[in-house]
């Protein structure tokens, strides 16, 4: 696994040096979950990173999704601000539709993954506590169990 850049769990300042900082659209940090799949990732916006949480928007694109599974070593919130987002969790089959004004949590060791089925971008704002990843950083493969189900109606 890749080894997490030194701005997560230091932006914008260094837990030692924590004081009340207004945050402007100009001194987020852009990253590409995951680097490694450019061609299914997410674009994301950190907002903010300390020792106790993570706080970023992330843009899902038309007919995109993120792969591999996201696994995080806090629990996450997610509030949809604009568009649709379908998420699996890909132990359980659990699937939940979301769109503006929808939030939901994802404890901490739940596998996710992220669809945007339409034709328009997904922007969701997410709070992630007390840290994003382990020092190894974001998972670079999902090697679990999938499990989808069928509608009832179908074969």
């Amino acid at each position: 696994m890749p080894k997490l850049p030194s701005y997560f769990g230091n932006f914008p300042h260094p837990p030692s040096e924590k004081k009340p900082v207004h945050l402007t659209r100009d001194s987020y940090k852009m990253f590409i979950y995951t680097g490694t799949k450019p061609y299914s990732s997410d674009l994301n916006y950190l907002l903010a990173s300390t020792d106790q949480q993570t706080t970023g928007i992330y843009q899902l694109a038309p007919g995109s999704n993120f792969d591999p599974a996201d696994i995080h070593a806090g629990d996450e919130v997610y509030y949809v601000l604009e568009g649709v987002v379908h998420l699996l969790n890909p132990e359980t089959g659990q699937t939940e539709e979301l769109g503006p004004g929808d939030a939901v949590l994802i404890p901490k060791g739940a596998p996710h993954r992220g669809y945007n089925f339409t034709d328009k971008a997904a922007v969701i704002l997410f709070c992630i506590a007390p840290r994003i990843w382990d020092e190894n950083g974001p998972p670079t493969g999902y090697d679990g169990p999938t499990r989808l189900y069928k509608h009832e109606g179908r074969a």
